[in-house]
């Protein structure tokens, strides 16, 4: 099983929310001792949701993504907004684990934000809801603006920085080495 999960609530497919949380991802793992494997678990693509005139399909590509899940080391769960929270889609998912069952991951929450007031309501509920879990949180959220993400290079320098000030905390938590270089 993979070390690293990539856990994906946006119920568009190959969206900016997957993007900032794959940016986030790489920028982590390249500060940090190597994970063992890595997965990315796209739920509208699991579960066949779509906004178009085309028929839902689940891809099926994946046995059993929960167990993928409570396996992770490291667990990078990404939503956008909407209306305030994170998506209904990811909270169906996250609503079969047992409270505690995610005990063995450390979690990074990302969101994605058009206005600044649902920025830090989506992030804090995100955090809030890993937390219920039992997932380890040892930073803040990655929480970007919409316009930010337009506006400053792309996911990879936002992660970048954020990843530069997180990583030795996150290194911690997961009791591996960081490499703050």
């Amino acid at each position: 099983m993979a070390e690293l999960v990539v856990l994906v609530g946006n119920p568009r497919p190959a969206s900016r929310t997957r993007t900032l949380a794959e940016a986030a991802a790489d920028a982590l793992t390249a500060r940090l001792a190597p994970l063992s494997g890595r997965a990315v678990l796209e739920l509208a693509d699991l579960v066949g949701v779509t906004f178009t005139a085309e028929p839902a399909r689940g891809s099926g590509a994946v046995e059993d993504p929960f167990a993928v899940v409570r396996e992770a080391r490291l667990l990078v769960v990404a939503t956008p907004a909407y209306k305030g929270t994170y998506t209904g889609l990811l909270k169906v998912f996250l609503d079969q684990f047992a409270a505690g069952a995610l005990s063995g991951a450390v979690a990074v929450p990302v969101a994605v934000a058009a206005s600044p007031a649902h920025l830090g309501s989506v992030s804090a509920a995100l955090a809030d809801l890993l937390g219920e879990l039992g997932a380890r949180l040892p930073v803040p959220p990655f929480a970007v603006l919409e316009s930010a993400l337009a506006a400053n290079g792309g996911a990879g320098d936002l992660a970048d920085a954020w990843a530069q000030e997180h990583a030795a905390a996150v290194a911690g938590a997961l009791g591996v080495a960081a490499s703050l270089g």
